[in-house]
């Protein structure tokens, strides 16, 4: 029961990625918490990937966020991948989506 109720969530989760749906522009007056049961990753695919942990999308079709489970991507080279989080603005929280940061190799350099 419990690997069904997992193939459906990721099917879900997949869904709602695919379905362009998504906005980081909406506010909600509780900041939400992730999910109580903790969704272990896949395994890594092999050399060269990055785990993205889970995250919230903004769902316009449920008008509401939706956790999403964690995977691996491909890394891209001088990039690093900075995860997404909760801010608080004056009318309640808002997600700011994780995304990848360029590495600044001045700064290894310069030591």
């Amino acid at each position: 029961m419990k690997k069904a109720t997992l193939i459906l969530f990721l099917c879900l989760s997949s869904w709602l990625l695919s379905s362009q749906n998504s906005s980081a522009q909406v506010t909600v007056a509780q900041k939400p918490q992730p999910p109580a049961q903790y969704m272990i990753p896949p395994p890594k695919p092999g050399l060269g990937y990055v785990l993205i942990p889970g995250h919230w999308i903004w769902s316009r079709e449920h008008k509401i966020y939706v956790w999403v489970v964690p995977g691996w991507v491909p890394s891209k080279e001088d990039y690093t991948w900075a995860p997404g989080y909760w801010k608080e603005v004056p009318r309640g929280w808002k997600w700011i989506s994780g995304h990848w940061e360029r590495i600044d190799k001045k700064r290894w350099f310069s030591k």
